[in-house]
């Protein structure tokens, strides 16, 4: 094994004084006639300087692809970066659009009807399924209160059962410990809208005679003092009618899909937003001779 060893090492050293020489000499040879027996080692010498010349220039070759590989890889990762953060601000912005969008539903829902409501964002949900409510940024220092009705423009959510400062708790109209006045809006017959344990709703106490059909509206009756005459809460579903009952009862199927609720509104007061004629702050309040 250390004869080998030697054996490579002395082939290594002659090649490599070879190579030297040829190195140092092949310029000379250049420049002076070649006679006829020195040809042949001119030609040696320039196929080696000429196969030493195209590995110096295929590792050098090599070297630059190698180092250009590395710039581009930077180059992606930085794009990458940059894709991401666009990405994400384009989110951010869609996110923005959207929650615009939703708040000027409200206010424009808000203009069209006369009660007063504040606009609240969602916050947070009940875990449990003992109590079906919502958790919502607006409290006593907003001015809502218990009882307080909370809609959106798609139909009645719930009530406010407690109110601190700066949060309040709303019970959904699917609770059952819920219950909303209602009619219906094709019959006019009117009932109580309750919660069922199941998380849905149902409306009772319709008389026997009301012709009530799958899909008929089921409005707010303005009976009870949280909400208004005519807001939306669901329409009928299943219809159920029994000879020795006293009434007949019907499913609601909510019209809020309360999953995928992020902004409502309060009612703070029924009362009628416009001032009505020849009350102060009506335009009919101002003749000319209270103008200045």
């Amino acid at each position: 094994m250390l004869r080998q060893i030697i054996n490579y090492r002395r082939f290594i050293i002659l090649f490599l004084t070879v190579l030297l020489v040829t190195v140092l000499l092949f310029p000379e040879l250049q420049r002076r006639p070649v006679s006829f027996l020195g040809r042949p080692v001119v030609f040696l010498i320039s196929g080696l300087q000429k196969g030493l010349t195209w590995t110096a220039d295929g590792i050098g070759g090599l070297w630059k692809g190698y180092i250009n590989l590395i710039a581009v890889r930077r180059e992606n990762e930085i794009l990458k970066r940059d894709l991401a953060r666009l990405e994400s601000e384009n989110l951010q912005l869609q996110e923005a659009a959207q929650a615009n969008e939703r708040l000027e539903q409200l206010l424009n829902f808000r203009k069209t009807n006369a009660f007063h409501a504040l606009v609240a964002a969602v916050i947070g949900r009940d875990p449990s399924n003992w109590y079906r409510t919502l958790m919502i940024d607006k409290g006593t220092r907003d001015g809502v209160a218990i009882d307080m009705g909370v809609i959106t423009p798609v139909g009645v959510v719930g009530r406010v059962i407690k109110a601190d400062p700066n949060v309040s708790q709303v019970l959904l109209v699917t609770d059952r410990n819920s219950a909303v006045a209602a009619l219906i809006q094709r019959t006019r017959d009117e009932g109580l809208v309750e919660g069922t344990e199941r998380g849905l709703a149902r409306i009772k106490y319709l008389s026997l005679l009301a012709d009530l059909k799958e899909g008929d509206l089921v409005l707010s009756s303005g009976l009870t003092g949280n909400f208004p005459k005519g807001l939306l809460i669901g329409t009928l579903g299943r219809v159920t009618k029994k000879e020795l009952d006293l009434f007949q009862q019907a499913e609601v199927i909510p019209s809020v899909d309360f999953s995928k609720l992020e902004e409502v509104l309060v009612i703070t007061s029924l009362e009628d937003r416009t001032p009505p004629a020849g009350r102060p702050g009506s335009p009919s309040a101002e003749g000319p001779q209270n103008r200045k």
